[in-house]
């Protein structure tokens, strides 16, 4: 892990994203990159105001949000000491916000996104739109704060895989892990583990990779219940200080987890850092 990147938008959200990637930087040695897109729509043909005015007015309120960037990121700096942490502040003028976070991200060849979530309840408003379109649509990983976050060292990571190439995320996992000096819990669900061969397959994956900080949790899926719910139940039962999960980014496994009813509130991603990984396109 060598940079990450943090959206900013000023907003007690993304304040606790600040912390989070301090305390990431800290036990990473990795840069931070505060980013913030100023966003400002063109005036209409018959607005009252030319081009002319609207250039100059882009260029005064980017110069503003700069120096309201950096001034914010300092005094949470001051507030938190981070022993060692070398970060810098970025703003930039674009209209499509998302997309512009992305771009930045792939030239800049950031190792991670740190964003703020909305709150609770369904996918905009548990994550917000620009940590939804992160999500979904980065080549990052992306990881997402909840609102009500508190600062704590990341000392344990939970890891909810598929089992369906366990290899390339197991090890992906494994890495952040030493990174960040954190034990990790890799938990399964499945509807058939009591099955031979599939009790033969998770044991020999266990096998390969358990320690004494890497453990396997292998769960039984029962049917009555929707996946997030067997999700949330375990997480609260971890309490881990990271949640773990990859997508393909399409309606696969992580998209049933989270729209498989609008109802579902999803208590522990309102608790629980997420970190969401790209599935490997091939896969």
């Amino acid at each position: 892990m060598k940079k990450i990147l943090v959206p900013v938008d000023f907003s007690a959200n993304s304040n606790k994203s600040i912390r989070f990637a301090l305390q990431l930087a800290v036990q990473s040695h990795a840069e931070v990159i505060f980013y913030h897109v100023v966003s400002i729509m063109a005036p209409t043909v018959d607005a009252a105001w030319d081009f002319t005015y609207y250039a100059q007015f882009q260029q005064d309120t980017l110069e503003l949000r700069q120096k309201q960037l950096t001034r914010l990121v300092k005094t949470i700096y001051n507030a938190i000491q981070p022993q060692g942490v070398r970060y810098s502040c970025i703003c930039e003028l674009n209209n499509a916000v998302s997309d512009t976070i992305i771009k930045y991200a792939k030239k800049q060849k950031i190792d991670f996104i740190c964003a703020g979530a909305r709150g609770t309840g369904f996918m905009a408003k548990l994550f917000g739109t620009v940590a939804t379109h992160l999500i979904t649509h980065s080549p990052v990983p992306v990881f997402v704060i909840p609102k009500n976050y508190r600062l704590k060292p990341i000392s344990d990571l939970c890891y909810a895989s598929d089992m369906e190439n366990p290899d390339i995320e197991i090890k992906k996992v494994l890495e952040l892990s030493r990174t960040l000096h954190a034990s990790a819990k890799i938990l399964h669900f499945d509807y058939a583990i009591d099955l031979q061969e599939n009790h033969q397959k998770l044991s020999a994956i266990a096998k390969k990779y358990q320690t004494k900080t890497i453990s396997f949790h292998y769960k039984k899926l029962n049917a009555l219940y929707p996946l997030h719910d067997h999700l949330k139940r375990a997480v609260a039962s971890i309490k881990p200080s990271l949640l773990v999960l990859f997508t393909r980014q399409d309606r696969n496994w992580f998209d049933r987890m989270l729209l498989s009813s609008e109802s579902a509130e999803l208590s522990f991603a309102s608790k629980v850092p997420l970190l969401v990984f790209r599935k490997n396109r091939k896969q």
